[in-house]
């Protein structure tokens, strides 16, 4: 994880059909940043647990935000955003806390296919089965990817 303006900056990668869960909590006007590369275009749901997240997708900034983004789920309950084909990888996401609560939980599920819902779940809690090698190494590749 690399701190980036006070904020969690992510970097995940996913390949064809995998899903990834990711859970935060955000202070009013606090974001979470996130950098997804994928071989398939994923879909994004955000779900807030508590208080309001909304969410904001770009291929074109660094960062995005609620004055700079390609794509923008902002509703109270479930955010869903699905990345065009014609987006190549990587996206940039950014979590945004709505000021109306004091603190906001959301979970974030990234997947590539959202049509079944038990594969999704299995591909959730098998994400974390990585070693740390694999991870590293991982990051390293995106990174790189990035920075070329």
């Amino acid at each position: 994880m690399v701190y980036l303006r006070g904020a969690l900056l992510l970097i995940v990668s996913l390949c064809s059909y995998a899903a990834h869960t990711l859970k935060g909590t955000l202070e009013p006007f606090q974001y979470d940043f996130y950098v997804f590369s994928f071989d398939a275009p994923p879909t994004l749901a955000l779900n807030s647990e508590f208080g309001d997240a909304d969410l904001f997708v770009t291929q074109s900034t660094s960062n995005p935000s609620f004055n700079d983004f390609d794509l923008q789920s902002c509703k109270t309950g479930l955010d869903t955003i699905k990345i065009p084909d014609t987006f190549t990888s990587p996206v940039r996401v950014a979590v945004f806390a709505s000021r109306a609560y004091m603190n906001t939980s959301y979970i974030l599920q990234v997947s590539s296919d959202f049509s079944d819902e038990k594969r999704l779940d299995r591909d959730a809690r098998s994400s974390g089965s990585w070693s740390w090698f694999e991870v590293l190494k991982l990051i390293f590749e995106i990174i790189f990817e990035i920075l070329m």
